[in-house]
């Protein structure tokens, strides 16, 4: 069997969490509480929170890519872009 008949699979678990990682990077690991904030909020406010959420987060995850790629191949956490950027107060508070 050549590699080009050799079947994969169509959705890995691999797959899932690069999707799951996108999601929370676009609209944040708080979106997984908006049914409640829905209930709460109402439609009318809660989709405009979840609008502002999806602006920031985006924003924060361009900048932070922006970022991650003019620092040194040894910035690799988020406490190394820290103290690449801040020092050793960078690490401490992120």
């Amino acid at each position: 069997m050549s590699a080009a008949n050799a079947k994969t699979a169509f959705f890995t678990m691999e797959d899932a969490k690069a999707s799951f990682n996108l999601f929370c990077c676009v609209c944040g690991i708080g979106s997984l509480a908006m049914p409640s904030n829905y209930a709460r909020a109402g439609p009318v406010f809660a989709s405009v929170a979840l609008a502002f959420m999806i602006f920031a987060n985006t924003y924060a995850t361009l900048k932070l890519s922006k970022v991650m790629l003019v620092a040194p191949s040894s910035v690799k956490t988020y406490g190394d872009l820290g103290e690449w950027a801040l020092g050793k107060w960078g690490r401490f508070f992120t």
